[in-house]
């Protein structure tokens, strides 16, 4: 077959209805998203925040605290964390330090040590440790609740530094009988590192302040995001327990448990801060962790969702909150069909008035969308008008060559998830660092590998670069912003993992 007889296929009167219904599936699936997400933030607008937590009982009559800590090969980071929640402001006969470590490096010194010091000055400390690393992090979570005294769990990732009144400030909601979790909003201890890392801290805030918020006040389903949160033990035994079936066994839990009638509270007001991954591979192995659990979480729980006895907006909610990440295949539906389009318009023009409605149907929730949780995300660090213009500046343009670049991870792992099969567990690797000191490359857990889906982020730059090409001999103006953020986007990740940064 010729080149010429692929061009003449192509730009057809079938091929140019073709490519159209490419595009109207990309452009659905965006929509989609952003009517959800604007939906979400009608409620932002429309329901006032939660008033401040019932005030605590006295000391004698406070319940009994669990604080669990799960970690792997955390040399840089372990010491810091076992200090910070050996120092929450709780009374010490109703308080106990678990530090589930199933470390196989020189941690485990790092934790006996830490321990043995906790122990001397009073605190309660425990440290767990398995002889077989079943279930990774789900697995080491069970196994530990056997032998946990608390009435209440509090979790919190080797990076995770809690301030000292972290539990005065959330044990409070418990008072409703209810409440089976708290989760508390993440903050950021490096966020000022890089472009990266600042990008990271745009997209969690937008979660937190924006979508995690929003469905807390509208009644909707709250997710818990394995860290910073604090667990009823009885809400956690009654929904099955920690389970190591999916990637993500904290979003298992959390629809589990409030399927089977538990309240997840969110609080925005209480940040514990944490690292973000510093390096581009680390933060690839962090987001195809969680989009694979996203998928294997979908496969088990999608069809309860639909069929649980609870109200109707409440469901479509959680399964939007499940299937969001549509979001992934749909952009990369439109990269792949947009040149297409564009060619195949130029010969067919039958097809433009559809092409055209259906362009401009995107615009109002997607181009409008993204600006609305972008405030929500900066709102915190600027408190004037020129402060934030100059954090816009900073961080919108990495955080639109992240939010397109990962898209690429999103997708495929995705798709592995909803297969099934058992998947390995890839932790995210931390170097203590933050804006003023630290470094990663001379350290232990640094990359050493790349993966496989580089090659596909290199793929879909060059995709990215040929349609704007085509952009620009056709004159279709209308896409060569889109195309100039796939190749940045794409084009950053693909690039820095090759060079390892």
């Amino acid at each position: 077959m010729t080149a010429e007889s692929i061009t003449g296929a192509l730009t057809s009167a079938t091929g140019a209805w073709f490519a159209l219904a490419v595009h109207i599936a990309g452009v659905l699936g965006c929509v989609a998203y952003g009517i959800g997400q604007a939906h979400l933030a009608w409620y932002l607008w429309r329901r006032p925040p939660r008033a401040a937590p019932p005030a605590l009982p006295p000391d004698d009559e406070l319940p009994f605290v669990t604080v669990q800590v799960p970690m792997y090969n955390e040399r840089y980071v372990a010491a810091a964390v076992i200090d910070a929640c050996a120092q929450l402001d709780w009374p010490r006969h109703r308080f106990e330090l678990q530090l589930l470590d199933d470390s196989v490096d020189e941690t485990k010194a790092i934790v006996d040590e830490r321990a043995a010091y906790w122990r001397a000055h009073g605190v309660d400390v425990t440290v767990v440790r398995r002889t077989v690393r079943t279930g990774y992090k789900a697995g080491a979570l069970a196994h530990a609740a056997t032998s946990a005294r608390g009435e209440f769990h509090a979790l919190f990732d080797a990076d995770f530094r809690p301030e000292r009144d972290f539990l005065r400030r959330t044990m409070g909601w418990f008072a409703d009988e209810r409440v089976g979790a708290v989760q508390a909003r993440w903050g950021h201890l490096n966020r000022e590192w890089s472009w990266l890392t600042r990008a990271q801290s745009v997209v969690i805030d937008a979660f937190f302040v924006g979508e995690q918020e929003a469905r807390d006040r509208a009644g909707f389903f709250v997710r818990f995001n394995g860290s910073a949160g604090i667990w009823r033990a009885r809400a956690i035994a009654s929904s099955g327990g920690w389970l190591a079936d999916t990637l993500a066994e904290d979003l298992d839990l959390a629809y589990r448990a409030q399927l089977g009638g538990w309240r997840i509270v969110f609080t925005r007001d209480v940040v514990a801060p944490a690292e973000l991954p510093v390096t581009v591979h680390d933060y690839k192995v962090q987001q195809t962790r969680w989009a694979r659990g996203r998928g294997q979480v979908i496969r088990k729980l999608l069809p309860a969702v639909w069929r649980a006895p609870i109200p109707r907006l409440v469901k479509a909610h959680a399964m939007f909150d499940l299937l969001n990440i549509v979001v992934a295949p749909a952009v990369l539906l439109l990269l792949i069909g947009s040149a297409w389009l564009v060619l195949a318009l130029d010969s067919q023009p039958a097809a433009r008035p559809l092409a055209r409605w259906v362009g401009l149907a995107q615009l109002p929730t997607n181009i409008g969308i993204l600006p609305l949780y972008l405030v929500f995300a900066l709102r915190p660090y600027a408190r004037t008008l020129w402060a934030f213009a100059g954090e816009a500046l900073r961080c919108v343009p990495p955080f639109f060559a992240l939010i397109m670049g990962v898209n690429a991870v999103l997708f495929t792992q995705v798709i592995a998830g909803l297969r099934g099969g058992v998947a390995p567990f890839h932790r995210t690797s931390k170097y203590n660092v933050d804006a003023g000191r630290g470094g990663w490359r001379s350290k232990l857990y640094k990359p050493t590998e790349i993966s496989g889906v580089t090659w596909l982020e290199g793929a879909l730059a060059a995709a990215g670069a040929a349609s704007l090409i085509v952009d620009v001999t056709m004159s279709a103006w209308f896409w060569i912003p889109f195309h100039l953020v796939t190749i940045w986007g794409f084009g950053a990740l693909f690039t820095l993992s090759l060079v390892r940064r």
